[in-house]
């Protein structure tokens, strides 16, 4: 598990996601796959750290606020 608070650069909106297994997905609860384009850019980046997302929708850049191991 892998809990990340991100900050929406373009809307200055903070969103917080638990990263899960494909199998655990909950989106309504805040549980996303580590596959999911959000969940993929995250892992393996710090507090800090700004991540671009690619989506069908576009480019999306957040930065990382809070990243925490569970």
């Amino acid at each position: 598990g892998y809990t990340v608070k991100l900050l929406d650069l373009e809307e200055n909106e903070e969103d917080e996601y638990k990263i899960v297994g494909s199998n655990e997905v909950d989106i309504l609860n805040g549980k996303i796959s580590n596959e999911s384009p959000v969940g993929a850019a995250v892992i393996g980046h710090v507090a800090g750290d700004i991540v671009t997302v690619e989506t069908e929708a576009g480019s999306f850049q957040y930065k990382i606020v809070e990243a925490v191991r569970s």
